[in-house]
């Protein structure tokens, strides 16, 4: 998957940028809300946010976030982009979709790199679990595969960590609330 909105959303020395953040201690919560918004608008609520976890040891983080774009007939799939590495100028992480959930997400760049929810997060992920396998999830509001992706997501990967990239104003990323509620 191709960074889009690095230098426009989040400056291109984002990793960097991060290092004076404070650390908090570990909350207990396994799904965590993030601002869905660019950095100029939210850096402070995602430091507050990512300094929540910052002592967390995962086995594997899952970023879920809404589809705002995307081809007809894209309502009822929940989306992923391939496994690989999403690179910034100085942060890097790495993507994978786990084996349970292959058959319930369609994989596409092309569809993922129009939505800029992981992206804001990824120099977070990348400074607090630099080694930790990513898994990034896009659907509709509409989508009712959402539910049966979170009872898996809570059944079956139990020391993972859950990022809700949701704007508090639309509650674009609700659905996914919803599902782990």
């Amino acid at each position: 998957m191709r960074v889009s909105a690095e230098g426009i959303l989040y400056p291109k020395d984002a990793k960097a940028s991060l290092l004076p953040f404070s650390i908090a201690k570990l909350k207990s919560d396994k799904v965590v809300e993030i601002p869905h918004a660019a950095w100029s608008r939210c850096k402070a609520d995602l430091d507050r946010a990512f300094s929540s976890v910052s002592g967390a040891k995962p086995s594997r983080i899952f970023v879920l976030g809404p589809l705002h774009n995307g081809p007809i007939g894209t309502q009822e799939k929940v989306y992923a982009p391939e496994d690989g590495k999403l690179c910034g100028s100085d942060w890097e992480i790495t993507l994978s979709v786990p084996e349970a959930l292959k058959n319930l997400v369609e994989v596409s760049d092309d569809i993922c790199s129009e939505e800029q929810s992981l992206e804001i997060a990824a120099p977070y992920l990348s400074l607090l679990f630099p080694s930790v396998p990513v898994c990034h999830l896009l659907a509709t509001g509409s989508c009712r595969e959402v539910k049966n992706v979170a009872f898996i997501i809570g059944q079956d990967f139990p020391n993972s960590l859950v990022f809700i990239s949701n704007n508090r104003e639309t509650c674009c990323a609700g659905m996914w609330k919803e599902a782990f509620v």
